[in-house]
């Protein structure tokens, strides 16, 4: 990750969540479970991801009973009101932990460590919220690339079996979680060909391409177009993101990446 010297370093604030004995609570819902457990894992995240939107920030999923949220400018209150909102809606609670740091990596792995420091997620822990000594809510900046495989529709969807382009796309999704984590971002996939990656302030756009350059050695045919987005949050630093990527359909995509500041 390139730094310059005397350059400012933003802080991102990173949410770890996560549904507190979910293990334990499933088996009480008898053998004849697992849509129960799809169709109430999908409401939780419905009901969080409106909740968190309303801050500016975005959940996501994870491992769906574990979820990420880019949380910039959320104070410790408003926090607090969402774990007890879950508890009146559903019959399960939740536990947060808050992290920040000068990368996404950073800031998730802070989060992780003050909420597991408290117990393990299968015990009687519940409605934990976690953080450290940082001066919650981080207002920075945030940056995101939005990564988008061009003409990915014409060239995989209309022309190969689901789960064949289902299996590439996850392999495809490995290598772009390996890459960025590599310069400490987070890499999520976003539905259809997209994925989101939540960036270092100090990340220079060189670093994006050779992440793509690396990236279409080992996917052939795919190519890629990132738009980079910063913004007051992270649902304004995508939607500059979007812009970006518009630009370089625009423009039939021969330029591999733009940004917005």
């Amino acid at each position: 990750m390139h730094q310059k010297k005397n350059e400012v370093v933003l802080l991102i604030q990173i949410t770890y969540i996560q549904i507190d004995n979910f293990g334990p609570y499933t088996e009480k819902m008898g053998s004849n479970r697992e849509h129960k457990i799809q169709i109430l894992l999908a409401e939780i995240f419905i009901f969080l991801q409106k909740k968190f939107n309303l801050y500016g920030c975005l959940v996501f999923n994870g491992s769906r009973d574990n979820m990420i949220v880019i949380s910039n400018k959320m104070s410790i209150e408003d926090h607090q009101l969402i774990i007890e909102e879950v508890e009146k809606e559903f019959p399960i609670t939740i536990s947060m932990g808050i992290g920040a740091g000068e990368t996404p990596l950073d800031a998730q792995i802070e989060a992780s460590q003050v909420l597991n420091s408290q117990g393990s997620a299968q015990s009687s822990r519940k409605k934990i919220l976690a953080y450290n000594g940082h001066k919650f809510p981080i207002r920075d900046k945030v940056t995101v690339a939005h990564i988008d495989i061009n003409y990915y529709t014409k060239i995989a969807t209309d022309v190969n079996p689901f789960y064949s382009n289902y299996i590439n796309l996850n392999k495809g999704y490995l290598t772009l979680m390996e890459s960025f984590e590599k310069i400490g971002a987070l890499c999520f996939f976003n539905g259809g060909d997209n994925f989101i990656c939540v960036c270092p302030s100090t990340m220079d756009p060189s670093e994006v391409e050779q992440i793509i350059k690396l990236f279409e050695l080992k996917h052939k045919p795919w190519k890629l177009k990132a738009g980079i987005g910063v913004g007051e949050n992270i649902l304004e630093a995508i939607s500059k993101s979007n812009i970006c990527l518009k630009v370089i359909r625009k423009g039939n995509n021969k330029e591999k990446i733009a940004v917005i500041n």
